[in-house]
């Protein structure tokens, strides 16, 4: 008997498709319709509005609210509320109840405006030792004035190290399998998505308290150094628009740097500048899929791509995208 069961193959995830939106006004395009539908995802993460310290208040204000300008209807809407780690850290522990009433309430206004109704929220922070505390609070706060599930997003390095960031008092982690290393830094390799980095913590999924979705990149953009510090960063631009610049000659893989002064890109460009161009390869972002299915231990999860935005998913083939929403063995 032990026999059988040890020969049976393991049960498969089981996986639900879903979709990031992140802009602050919500109008799918026909095609990002069209491609939900292709792809049999009902199920989106709205960013609602961030919320950041405001110095002239000196209190938690709501930023960048979203605005529908078309209606979400079919879809299955989770409010995501961003919230910087200044804002925790500068907010006193008393005025905590306070925010967690108005945020859910601008939650509720919002969702009520639109006719959605929402039955989970997420809030998304990248929190330190040092906010841990007023942090976790206010996620306790907000699960008890919603009276609906509550997801937070996880990074890589708050799953390598539980005991010093905590596990948040939530009912699910979003973990967020990207920004692996600092874009600022001119010697990243790709700071959106290197699974070399990504190994260093993947082992310790498995020992991780709290059921885990997933959200994997799409995204792409050139990070630019002027005497090897960060200078900008250009949103969409890849290599295939970076090799077609004649003033810039590749250096290594990802790498170009400037041969002379011109201007390009929207802005000025100096002899030596260097342009890293960092996208998520289709076989790598399959093999980190693969990765983490089998370390993750819930059978069941979210499987999210971020972003919904048409400039974004047109780099992938249809068919790679719906290959990437199927249960790996």
């Amino acid at each position: 008997m032990l026999l059988l069961f040890a020969c049976e193959k393991p049960d498969e995830k089981q996986l639900l498709p879903a979709f990031y939106y992140w802009q602050t006004t919500f109008e799918p395009t026909a095609a990002d319709r069209q491609l939900l539908e292709q792809l049999h995802v009902q199920k989106l993460y709205v960013r609602y509005f961030d919320i950041d310290w405001d110095p002239a208040t000196q209190s938690p204000q709501p930023k960048a609210v979203i605005r529908f300008a078309k209606k979400p209807s079919g879809l299955a809407i989770i409010p995501v509320v961003f919230i910087t780690n200044q804002t925790l850290i500068r907010c006193p522990v008393s005025a905590i109840p306070g925010l967690a009433e108005k945020l859910v309430g601008k939650i509720r206004q919002i969702s009520q405006q639109h006719g959605i109704a929402f039955r989970e929220i997420q809030l998304d922070c990248d929190w330190s030792a040092s906010s841990r505390a007023t942090y976790f609070q206010l996620l306790q706060e907000v699960k008890n004035r919603s009276q609906v599930p509550l997801s937070a997003t996880i990074r890589l390095h708050q799953i390598k190290y539980p005991e010093q960031t905590g596990v948040p008092p939530v009912d699910r982690g979003m973990l967020m399998f990207y920004n692996m290393a600092d874009w600022k830094r001119p010697d990243t390799h790709n700071s959106i998505y290197d699974l070399g980095v990504a190994r260093q913590y993947t082992h310790y999924l498995e020992r991780y308290s709290l059921p885990l979705d997933v959200v994997l990149p799409l995204f792409r953009w050139t990070v630019v150094y002027r005497n090897k510090r960060f200078l900008t960063l250009l949103n969409a631009v890849d290599r295939s628009q970076l090799r077609a610049l004649a003033f810039l000659k590749p250096q290594g893989e990802n790498r170009f740097v400037a041969q002379l002064d011109t201007t390009a890109l929207g802005f000025s460009i100096r002899r030596g500048d260097v342009f890293r161009a960092e996208e998520c390869r289709p076989e790598e972002l399959m093999a980190g899929k693969e990765e983490l299915l089998l370390k993750i231990q819930n059978q069941k999860l979210t499987f999210a791509l971020y972003h919904l935005d048409s400039t974004v998913t047109s780099f992938y083939s249809d068919a790679f995208l719906h290959s990437l929403f199927q249960t790996a063995p």
